[in-house]
């Protein structure tokens, strides 16, 4: 009889086991109170097991699978007596292999058995014969390679000795032996196989037992087997064809191993429609190596369309190993065409090191008839074949692109386009080439580039590279170039910012002021290396470092300058001038006494200055600045035309129109003063009554247009009424053009005029004063009024008489007292753009100075209240400040920094908290989903050395929200897109709606373990919330914020609850707006939130994460739909980035009876022993800061800590003693489970009345639903029988 490696495996929990103790935390006992005992064979005990909790007892010996023949029988028997559970066990007639270990412990499997709550006893069964515990059909054990393997040599009796040999010599290494377990052969090879035996000796008495132990080669990796076909139209299968598939295999000798062929219909195989053959082996040769080659034929007779699908070769080793290959049948009818194009393995995107020799993508062609196959590089040009570098194979179902010698410029996407006529077909693979970066300034040419001094200018620096590498400007000074300073400065990263193009280049855009010459410096770097590069900044005061300027026009007379003036950085100061007459005959210019010639120099330049005085039309002609370069001997020409034009004084075009205008007021009026000649140009000046005309540049009534040879009044007024004088004048003469302006219905003026229009205005002026003071006093009293109402007129002092421990923070919030340690300044802090706002509330970024450390300013976010809110509202956001200075600091939650309270009495009241720059996660993962590096392999085991970004076809069809019908056929209610409980997607109040603040910011992906590092911070922050007594009430991810160094804070906690049940609320809304879709379901029937429906809170949270941000049961719209299929046992099916372990976490926070759910400690525990190692400490740490502040700045009274905790036990209504029966009828039902973490379970239980849930009424309004409160605790109060003993 053979028995396996299962034997082993069981002694193996055994071995683990043996160092138990006899009494637990639980309070778990045995008696006899003894570590061992020794009977005779024949002999009866009895074992009693007491504890605190429903025990059992555990003695299975041997695996269940071998048949072991004995007299002996066992009976147990439980009960309950006097509070305390017993369970009886009792062999009769004791048999030598009932040797061994007996347990107890804990029923409920919510109980992990370790030493702390199981107890055990060894039972030695004495026989004058059998001296081993060993079944007499055990004669084989079987292991795999390098996996320990337990010789089960146990002794009946403890004095017998026992040894153990192997080819007649005793073994003594690699073992270990325990009389209670065997010998324990440790780490065996396969050379270790063969026939072991144990020999037991007592006094004369001797007993040799024989063992055969095999062990299995280990297989480090399953070949995948290999599916082919003779027939020439496998790939286009017409329907009524055979086809006939041949999968074969090759392993190492010494591996055994099966075909196994899984088809898509097994009733055709069953009706011989799907043949399968026999597996056929043979061993052989390949590449000169020994194989073990296996195939196994799969044939079907007159393919129809019924028989597409997928049709698998599974190869399976003796470890219980697997792998395997598909063949997807398709049939086709003979008109049909198609194109379907694939990438093997489904690798659209490989990243690779510069000067890796090869990659290659294998793209699989499905099409009908033969397409077309066309390669496109990154630029969208056809791929030329170059064999040394890049290379295309085509055949009939494959198109394969290699790339060779890998370069950061091989880097884009390549575009492969199908096209067989009758369908085109286009599919993208993405090379990424990891390499240092290359970096090039732009303007960086051998000519020079000059900046003028003073502006303001923008030097790209184009940067290549992968990973995106980080990027520094740096300047060096040089005062006197080529002469510069030693050493670079730090360019302030303000100055600069980059942006991304693709995935390995980017700009970086510089804005420097040109101050001083000097060497810019961009630098690159990436975890591959750093690249950079300087680029001279030549400042000049010069026109592009060289330029000649005089003026525009020279009239006859003039007195003119020509200045010329080149940069000291590419010119020297030897300049020259020449006069080119107007027959091109050139002489140097000399002094004379109307010309005049002098150098001058700056800093940043040279200058020559020719100047003309009076000049006639004698000196027309170009003149010439010759400026000698400073490196080389050519010399730089740069010139000035003069021609000299005759003075003339100005003339005035005098239309035929009359120079008087009557109008009405309000009525446009318009003059012209058009110059007809005058040489130099006139300038033109308006007079009103001997004054100057000044128009204001912010009047728009007024307007000089055509440089002011055109004035306009758009609409005249009383004080526009007199006389217009327009006067063109040079340096010859002027002209002058009056016009009168006359207002035809101008009042005639009063007597007393004056005094009467004084003494009106300040009659209107008192009545004003008079009627703004009665206003000012009623709105006053009103504020006041108001302000009472919402609770705030003893804002600063509280009132603590009146605290009382049974209600909860939010409830009371208002009767703290405000610590004054808080304020602070409104004019040390400066708003600036909107983060986010909600009904009632708006979050601004803004700018404290001192609120951290002196004279230092940081970034913060204020939240305000909206003007002309209501009251309440004031209430709910001072008692958020309340809350929040009582609460304490903590690293995971939003922490206050200070607020401003000094015209409360207005309504405006600043709280102002940490500035968060990513803003909520769930628009942050939104935008991570393209770039998402999934770190769960196929196996579901969580691998952080993948960095390779997944692409998503997951979310191509999943919308942000969820789009509702626009109509109902029924009057169930219908849930938000954002999974609230509310009809016309109306956002809840007390809402922030954080966004974030990082548009041109250089993001890198997120990662599993980012998603885990997140999920532990916020079961760390809940932590602290549950343990300061404080109910989230909405949390969600969307109240999660992301800050710097990969930190999550927890917000808008502490006042939701209120909200929802807020008469005020109530009565200017008439609906609730619940977040259904996070809500437990006892807080949806019952209106009851606790510590532990945030617990359930949490759970979605954690299927918000780790789907990126899909909205909750996505699939459900209405509430009764989801609250009866939550009241099922159903629950959300595993998120597609999460494996098995977080999904657990999820479902134990999703379990119905409330007080079964993980506490937040708990929860914080099992995330962080998921993170790598350090990560979890590292947080830890981060927060002891927090911590200390916690002690050294602790208000005098800690309210807080006088609360009721919120668990759902102080939270609900129920009496003790049904609190006590509830919990032992849930203790017992062997049902639980099943009810509270099936996934999909749409069945209703067998035991209907432990759910026994009511169904939500209907609101007034028809079109909602509303959660009534029941006083039915259902998962407390089951009705289901439960076991007991009261006989015992």
């Amino acid at each position: 009889m053979i028995f396996i490696s299962h034997f082993a495996r069981g002694l193996l929990c055994v071995a683990a086991a043996a160092m138990l103790g006899t009494v637990s935390a639980a309070d778990i006992q045995i008696w006899p109170d003894v570590p061992e005992l020794t009977l005779t064979s024949g002999a009866d005990l009895t074992l009693k097991c007491t504890g605190d909790v429903p025990v059992k007892w555990k003695q299975d010996q041997y695996d269940p699978s071998l048949h072991i023949e004995k007299n002996s029988s066992i009976n147990i028997s439980q009960g309950l007596v006097n509070g305390s559970y017993i369970s009886l066990l009792s062999l009769s007639r004791a048999s030598y292999l009932d040797t061994g270990y007996y347990f107890c412990q804990p029923l409920s499997e919510d109980l992990v058995v370790d030493e702390q709550n199981s107890a055990k006893i060894y039972i030695f069964i004495q026989h004058d014969s059998h001296l081993l515990a060993i079944p007499e059909n055990l004669v084989l054990l079987s292991q795999d390679e390098f996996g320990n393997v337990i010789l089960p040599c146990r002794p009946t009796s403890p004095d017998i000795n026992i040894t153990l040999t192997k080819d007649e010599e005793e073994i003594t290494e690699n073992l270990d032996y325990d009389p209670k377990i065997g010998y324990t052969l440790r780490s065996p090879s396969v050379q270790d196989s063969g026939v072991y035996y144990c020999e037991a000796k007592r006094n004369n008495s001797n007993e040799l037992r024989e063992l055969t132990v095999f062990i299995n080669p280990k297989v480090h990796k399953v070949v995948m087997p290999y599916i082919n076909s003779s027939d020439a139209h496998t790939d286009h299968l017409i329907i009524g064809q055979n086809l006939t598939l041949n999968c074969s295999v090759s392993m190492d000798l010494g591996i055994s191993f099966t075909l196994h062929w899984k088809v898509p219909n097994e009733q055709k195989l069953q009706a011989g429609h799907v043949l399968i053959g026999k597996e056929n082996f043979y061993n052989g040769l390949k590449h000169g190596v020994g194989k073990s080659v296996g195939s196994r034929l799969l044939s079907i007779q007159n393919v129809t369309s019924e028989d597409e699908g997928d049709y698998v070769c599974e190869v399976t080793v003796h470890s219980g190993h697997k792998n395997h290959a598909t063949y997807k049948l398709k049939a086709f009818t003979p008109d049909m065409t198609y194109l379907s194009l694939s990438v093997q393995g489904d690798v659209y995107e490989i990243t690779r090191k510069a000067g890796t020799r090869q990659v290659q993508w294998i793209v699989q062609v499905s099409a009908y008839p033969k397409p077309s196959l066309l390669w496109r590089d990154p630029n969208g040009k056809e791929l030329g074949m170059n064999p040394e570098k890049i290379s295309v194979e085509n055949d009939k179902s494959t198109s394969k692109l290699v790339i060779k010698d890998l370069q950061l410029y091989d880097s884009g996407a390549y575009e492969l386009v199908a096209d067989n006529d009758a369908h085109v077909k286009r599919i993208t693979v993405t090379l990424l080439v990891e390499d240092r970066p290359l970096v090039q300034i732009t303007n960086s040419s051998n000519s020079k580039v000059f900046y003028e001094v003073g502006k303001m200018y923008s030097v790209e620096c184009y940067i290549g590279g992968y990973p995106l590498p980080e990027v520094e400007w740096a300047f060096k000074k040089c005062p006197n170039y080529p002469e510069c300073e030693d050493s670079f400065t730090q360019i302030s990263r303000s100055m600069y910012k980059e942006t991304v193009f693709k995935e390995t280049f980017l700009i970086s855009l510089l804005n420097i002021t040109a101050i001083e010459t000097g060497i810019l410096f961009c630098n690159a770097t990436n975890e591959f290396g750093n690249s950079n590069h300087e680029s001279t900044f030549f400042v000049t005061d010069v026109y592009n470092g060289l330029s000649i300027k005089g003026p525009p026009i020279v009239v006859e007379g003039d007195d003119i300058t020509v200045e010329c003036g080149a940069s000291k950085y590419n010119y020297n100061q030897d300049i020259k001038w020449i006069y080119r007459d107007l027959n091109n005959k050139e002489k140097p210019v000399n002094k004379d006494k109307n010309v005049f010639l002098t150098n001058n120099k700056t800093s940043l330049s040279y200058r020559s200055y020719l100047m003309i005085k009076n000049i006639t039309n004698i000196f027309d002609g170009e003149y010439l600045c010759m400026v000698p370069e400073s490196y080389g001997k050519n010399t730089a020409t740069i010139l000035y035309s003069v021609l000299v034009r005759d003075s003339q004084i100005p003339v005035i075009h005098e239309s035929s129109n009359s120079s008087s205008l009557k109008v009405k007021t309000g009525k446009p009026a318009q003059w012209g003063c058009y110059i007809e000649k005058g040489m130099p140009p006139p300038t033109v000046t308006w007079f009103k009554n001997g004054h100057v005309l000044r128009i204001n540049k912010n009047d728009s009534r007024l307007l000089l247009l055509d440089k002011n040879q055109t004035l306009v009044i758009r609409f005249t007024a009383l004080e526009d009424e007199g006389y217009y004088v327009c006067n063109a004048s040079n340096k010859v003469g002027s002209a002058v053009s009056t016009k009168t302006l006359y207002l035809i219905d101008k009042p005639l003026e009063h007597e007393h005029f004056g005094f009467i229009a004084f003494c009106s205005v300040l009659t209107i002026l008192l009545g004003v004063l008079m009627i703004g003071c009665a206003v000012h006093l009623k709105r006053e009293k009103k504020l006041k009024k108001e302000l009472a109402l919402a609770g705030l007129l003893h804002f600063e002092n509280g009132a603590v008489e009146s605290w009382n421990p049974d209600l909860g923070i939010e409830e009371q919030a208002e009767l703290l007292p405000y610590d004054k340690r808080w304020e602070f300044p409104r004019d040390k802090l400066k708003l600036g753009k909107q983060l986010g706002s909600g009904a009632f509330g708006v979050v601004f970024k803004a700018e404290a100075i001192g609120i951290i450390d002196k004279d230092t300013t940081t970034t913060v976010a204020v939240k305000m209240i909206k003007p002309n809110t209501d009251p309440s509202y004031i209430k709910a956001l001072a008692s958020e400040l309340k809350i929040m200075i009582h609460l304490g600091r903590h690293l995971n939650v939003v922490n206050l920094l200070g607020a401003y309270t000094g015209n409360i009495n207005k309504r405006e009241l600043m709280v102002i908290v940490e500035y968060c720059r990513f803003g909520n996660i769930h628009q942050y993962m939104l935008k991570q989903r393209d770039c998402f590096v999934n770190q769960v392999t196929k196996d579901g085991y969580l691998d952080y050395n993948i960095k390779t970004i997944s692409k998503n076809p997951y979310y191509v069809n999943v919308p942000n929200n969820t789009i509702l019908p626009e109509k109902c056929d029924d009057s169930s209610t219908q849930i938000g897109s954002d999974g609230y409980l509310v009809p016309d997607e109306v956002e809840p109040e007390w809402r922030s709606n954080y966004r974030g603040d990082y548009k041109n910011l250089i993001v890198k992906p997120s990662c599993t373990h980012d998603l885990i590092c997140w999920s532990f911070q916020v079961a760390r922050g809940m932590e602290y919330l549950a343990s300061r007594k404080i109910l989230h009430g909405d949390l969600a991810t969307r109240n999660i914020l992301l800050a710097e160094e990969n930190i999550v804070k927890i917000c808008d906690f502490g006042f939701a609850k209120t909200m929802y049940n807020s008469e005020n609320y109530k009565k200017k809304s008439d609906k609730d707006l619940l977040p259904v879709k996070w809500m437990a379901i006892e807080s949806l029937r019952d209106r009851v939130f606790s510590t532990q429906s945030d617990v359930w809170a949490f759970g979605i949270v954690l299927w918000e994460i780790f789907s990126l941000a899909v909205t909750p049961y996505p699939n459900i719209q209405k509430f009764n739909d989801l609250f009866n299929r939550l009241v099922e046992g159903y629950r959300m099916e595993q998120p597609k980035y999460a494996n098995s372990e977080i999904y657990n976490i999820m479902l134990d926070c999703w379990k119905m009876n409330p007080m079964t759910r993980p506490s937040f400690t708990d929860l914080a525990e099992r995330l962080g022993n998921l993170l790598q190692d350090g990560t979890k400490s590292h947080y830890m740490n981060l927060n002891e800061v927090y911590m200390r502040m916690n002690t050294e700045g602790s208000v005098s009274t800690d309210y807080l800590s006088l609360l009721t905790a919120p668990t759902y036990l102080n939270c609900s209504t129920l009496s003790e003693n049904n609190l006590n029966s509830c919990l032992n009828s849930s203790e017992h039902s062997e049902n639980k489970d099943d009810l509270e973490l099936r996934p999909m379970l749409h069945n209703p239980v067998e035991c209907s009345g432990y759910i026994n849930l009511t169904k939500p009424s209907s609101f007034s309004n028809p079109n909602y639903d509303v959660v009534g409160k029941s006083k039915n605790y259902s998962y407390l109060q089951s009705p289901c029988p439960r076991d007991a003993f009261d006989n015992f």
